[in-house]
């Protein structure tokens, strides 16, 4: 199948507005399959043409679909029918569980984040003191802009930045040459 989200909408059905030829690929409805009773839902979506008949049931995927026009359907995705049956206009058209949404849900869990995706997460937070997390291979281009002190001279004292090895070693440098040495000390005796 395809890692595509697939709509659904509850108790639905209705009834082919016109004949649905063998080999057709559009078809119009009398009723828009809705969400909530009044607005259509988007494609795309399984349906179930004639689903009380054993002999001519077949599931369809509608992928482009406006209220009641069906303009783009892949027929007999179950591959029941050596050829497409032909429905007459009034015949049943229901939304039911077929295992093709299953199995659209599960290549979209299989594609969805694994060990070598590149997935961006926003707005989200991470618990990395929790048993068995941790952040790792995090590189000073990794940080986001302005939590680098390069320069702790003038910080302004609070703890919003990270000061850099190379700016704390230049820092304790400039303090310790404005000092006398210990060498400098004892022999003073001081």
């Amino acid at each position: 199948m395809t890692a595509q989200e697939v709509k659904f909408s509850n108790f639905y059905e209705s009834t082919l507005n016109g004949i649905l030829a063998s080999g057709a690929t559009s078809a119009t409805l009398t009723a828009a399959p809705t969400s909530d009773g009044t607005s259509a839902i988007a494609a795309p979506y399984y349906l179930v043409i004639d689903p009380d008949n054993a002999s001519n049931r077949e599931v369809v995927l509608v992928t482009a679909a406006s209220t009641t026009t069906l303009s783009t359907i892949t027929r007999d995705v179950e591959g029941r029918h050596t050829t497409d049956p032909t429905h007459t206009s009034g015949t049943v058209v229901r939304m039911a569980v077929v295992k093709e949404m299953f199995e659209d849900l599960h290549d979209r869990v299989d594609a969805g984040l694994t060990a070598s995706s590149s997935t961006v997460f926003t707005n989200k937070t991470f618990d990395v003191e929790a048993t068995g997390n941790s952040i790792s291979n995090i590189d000073v281009a990794d940080l986001k802009s302005g939590v680098l002190d390069t320069d702790i001279g003038s910080v302004s004292g609070d703890d919003t930045t990270l000061a850099s090895a190379k700016a704390i070693k230049t820092y304790v440098d400039a303090q310790v040459a404005t000092k006398p040495s210990i060498g400098l000390i004892l022999a003073l005796g001081g």
